[in-house]
């Protein structure tokens, strides 16, 4: 069984999205900064962890067992759906 951040063989599109439903979702959701500015990271529904940077969703997509994880398209964003700002927000919202 593959993980379920690799999904199905995909290697002629690696970052097409893909739902176990056959549907167009992203599979990886970067969610708004905490208090903090840290982030949570989910992909297909499940959670990687907390960035405290950009460069930590690479990593993460990596331990999940994500090939090329470095070259992964964050700025896809049928691939990815970041809220509460894009790749470029790392600090905490205005109180």
């Amino acid at each position: 069984m593959r993980d379920s951040c690799q999904g199905p063989d995909r290697s002629e599109h690696p970052n097409e999205p893909f739902d176990e439903g056959g549907s167009a979702a992203p599979r990886l959701v970067v969610h708004p900064p905490d208090r903090r500015g840290w982030r949570r990271v989910h992909c297909d529904g499940r959670s990687l962890g907390t960035a405290y940077r950009y460069e930590d969703i690479a990593i993460f997509l990596a331990a999940a067992g994500m090939e090329d994880a470095q070259d992964a398209d964050l700025a896809d964003p049928g691939f990815v759906e970041w809220r509460g700002g894009g790749p470029e927000v790392w600090s905490a919202p205005p109180m």
